[in-house]
């Protein structure tokens, strides 16, 4: 049966294996702005009105796909005398959803939930200036009240946005951020790396150095642009976001904070090590048995790989026939944090998951004994890189199911109340 999970900014319906191929549709992502209302109906099949185009109806028993009416487009999973949520959409290819789901009142419940939370946050676009380039971002503050603090988003690795998307991995963990600490009264900035989006410049050419220095360029706009410009200053960062963080802090006196989740404390070259020993040992059976029949040490090809793009001098190269960036990589190796965290004096919260496949859970003991000033750490249970819990045994398969659920609400809230705290002392 299909199931409904709401994030910061969208609503994910997920497909039955069935279902799909009944509908001749994929899982579905409305955003939360385009939902004008959702109400409970006590027989999601009668709900459902006009044609079938294309999709599967069994006559008074179910209704899978696409009806279409003078008046639009509904997508439906509709079965006989049970519940479902009616949810009614504005500027949007479909005009409502029809879907079949258990304890439908307490979905609707959390649907509402979100989209008061959504209508709470009021955000606007801007563009700031670094190395000559535009950079777009959203600033997003509560629409009640006068911010306590601002805080500056700093996103992982890869081709990602401002809300930490990528084509292929919609991850949206700056955009649940913002969300979070907006409703505890914190404004934000988040924005489009080089070349993604809005932004201008090209991210294949853009070295980790030049991500420091649009993060810099970018909290200089929170200091002295934004609405809420006096207001004490904090930083936070995921994955690659925390080692841009952790350089970005270094001597930064006029800092009241540093959230550091899922952030390195070890050299780039020994953490991408890590890495490859953990993903290799996390395999599922069927990966592991071709592992071992074609006798691959990926310790070895992970090794080559690295040689390659240390020989390396151009911005770009091309690696099992794809185009990478060749500078970032080489200056991502070469990263090392201690030195930065040494000189960090402003307040530290650091949050890494026990599930973590990409940063080892024990960097947090290198981050609690370097950091100049006081330190918080937490190893989170269950959490893994993506910021979502995870039950069972850590696989990079993994990810394709984690990103269709929401942050980790505990995470979020930790973040946003440690924030809250130290921005309280400050005011």
């Amino acid at each position: 049966m299909a199931q409904l999970t709401v994030t910061s900014k969208d609503l994910v319906v997920t497909l039955s294996a069935g279902e799909k191929i009944a509908a001749l549709h994929r899982d579905l992502r409305i955003p939360l702005d385009a939902i004008e209302s959702v109400r409970v109906v006590a027989d999601s099949l009668g709900a459902v009105r006009g044609l079938r185009a294309p999709g599967l109806a069994l006559p008074g028993l179910t209704r899978i796909g696409t009806w279409r009416r003078p008046a639009g487009r509904s997508f439906v999973v509709a079965h006989r005398a049970q519940k479902g949520l009616h949810i009614t959409l504005r500027d949007h290819r479909l005009t409502d959803l029809v879907i079949a789901v258990p304890a439908a009142e307490a979905v609707q419940r959390e649907v509402s939930s979100a989209l008061d939370r959504r209508r709470a946050v009021a955000e606007t676009d801007v563009v700031f200036v670094s190395a000559g380039l535009g950079l777009a971002g959203t600033y997003a503050a509560p629409r009640d009240r006068q911010p306590l603090a601002v805080a500056l988003i700093v996103p992982g690795s890869g081709e990602v946005d401002r809300d930490s998307d990528h084509s292929r991995l919609p991850l949206g963990v700056s955009a649940d951020l913002a969300h979070a600490l907006a409703a505890h009264g914190i404004a934000s900035l988040r924005y489009d790396k080089r070349g993604v989006g809005r932004s201008e410049g090209s991210f294949l050419k853009t070295g980790l150095r030049d991500n420091v220095d649009d993060a810099r360029a970018a909290l200089a706009w929170l200091r002295t642009q934004s609405p809420a410009a006096s207001r004490p200053a904090f930083l936070v960062g995921h994955s690659e976001g925390g080692m841009i963080v952790e350089a970005l802090a270094a001597g930064d006196e006029d800092l009241s904070g540093v959230v550091l989740l899922a952030a390195p404390g070890v050299p780039g070259l020994e953490m991408m090590a890590w890495q490859t020993r953990q993903v290799a040992s996390a395999l599922p059976p069927f990966a592991r048995m071709v592992v071992r029949l074609l006798r691959l040490d990926l310790a070895k090809l992970q090794q080559k790989s690295v040689q390659r793009i240390q020989a390396s001098t151009t911005d770009t190269l091309r690696m099992n026939f794809q185009k990478v960036n060749a500078r970032w990589q080489r200056e991502l190796l070469d990263f090392d944090p201690v030195p930065f965290l040494a000189r960090i004096t402003a307040p530290v919260l650091a949050i890494t998951g026990e599930k973590d496949l990409q940063v080892d859970v024990e960097d947090l003991e290198t981050i609690r004994d370097t950091v100049a000033g006081p330190v918080e750490v937490h190893r989170a249970k269950d959490l893994t890189h993506l910021l979502r819990t995870d039950p069972d045994r850590p696989n990079l398969g993994a990810y394709s199911r984690l990103i269709r659920r929401p942050t980790d609400a505990a995470l979020l809230e930790r973040v946003a109340s440690w924030i809250v705290e130290r921005a309280r002392a400050k005011v």
